[in-house]
């Protein structure tokens, strides 16, 4: 069994681990990523918890929530109901008030923000964007700041995207495309050396995955069905709602993909929840708080860059990485 932490659970430093339990000494936190608009603007409403959670996860590591899934997904629906195996049905969350933007509206967004707004909720401050000449010249035109870019002569940069307008690079990977006004083409964002799953990562996400599907809290949302089948979930996240999922269920509405990246091949780095343990969220203000102050408890690669409490749930998301499933694979050996 790995020895990496989860909830309820203290490891060395920089392993996965979660909220403490009660009867056990808080282990010293890692430093706090610099909160983003996001994170900054819900803390205060979450910094009192209830602690709903934490009672049906102590003692638990995520190691230990990757093990139940995988070898016993067919206990994992009882987590989530009553002792007999059935699940209580969810009350409808509440309606976002009129003329609020939701996680749903931005998925099925046609054109999405402008690439600057991308870079911003995609791309994390770190990581700049390498293009030509004209390329640069193009997007400073569009509000994107010349810190956030690159020359493409020089090469790219570890962890540096490549912006091109035209054929895609051999090898690379097209991780978001916009429109370009007048001529009807398109400006790729691509990864250029993109770091591919080994075969024993792909594997432990369709484990992941499959058990997630086998619980009926997760539910039977046809976009939903579609990502987890093939296991198309970036491997932070996938392992976030594993440890949920594997304690008490946990109701997925949506991946909703992140404006400018529909029907790219990336892996799904955003999930919009919509109930815990049957009980719904934000509708159940108890529920929210705790799943909000599990979140904000957790270390790297498992923190989210962003959480948003919509009128349709809980909308939480990642940076995109090139290699998520080695950062789990590190976190975790």
């Amino acid at each position: 069994m790995s020895k990496a932490a989860g909830p309820g659970s203290a490891g060395p430093a920089g392993r996965p681990r979660h909220a403490a339990p009660d009867d056990d000494p808080a282990p010293t936190p890692a430093p706090a990523p610099a909160p983003g608009p996001a994170r900054t603007a819900r803390r205060a409403r979450h910094r009192q918890g209830s602690g709903r959670l934490r009672p049906l996860l102590r003692g638990a590591g995520l190691a230990l929530a990757l093990v139940v899934l995988v070898t016993a997904a067919a206990l994992v629906p009882r987590l989530s109901g009553d002792a007999d195996g059935s699940t209580a049905g969810a009350a409808p969350p509440a309606p976002a008030a009129s003329g609020e933007p939701t996680a749903r509206s931005s998925a099925a967004s046609s054109g999405g923000p402008a690439l600057p707004g991308w870079l911003a909720t995609a791309l994390p401050p770190s990581t700049d964007l390498a293009a030509s000449d004209g390329v640069r010249e193009e997007l400073a035109g569009e509000g994107v700041p010349a810190d956030r870019m690159r020359p493409a002569e020089q090469g790219p940069a570890s962890g540096s995207l490549l912006a091109v307008v035209g054929p895609v690079p051999p090898g690379a990977r097209v991780v978001a495309r916009f429109d370009r006004p007048g001529d009807g083409s398109e400006l790729l964002v691509v990864d250029p050396a993109p770091v591919e799953p080994t075969a024993e990562e792909l594997s432990r996400r369709r484990a992941l995955a499959d058990a997630l599907l086998a619980n009926p809290a997760t539910g039977t949302d046809p976009a939903v069905t579609d990502v987890l089948g093939p296991a198309e979930v970036d491997a932070r996240l996938l392992s976030l709602l594993a440890a949920v999922s594997a304690q008490d269920g946990v109701g997925i509405a949506a991946f909703p993909a992140v404006p400018g990246e529909e029907g790219s091949a990336t892996p799904a780095r955003r999930v919009l929840l919509d109930a815990v343990g049957g009980t719904p969220v934000p509708g159940d203000a108890a529920a929210t708080e705790a799943l909000l102050t599990w979140l904000d408890a957790q270390l790297p690669p498992y923190t989210p860059d962003a959480v948003e409490v919509t009128g349709d749930g809980v909308l939480v998301s990642f940076h995109y990485v090139s290699g998520p499933d080695a950062l789990v694979s590190r976190a975790a050996g």
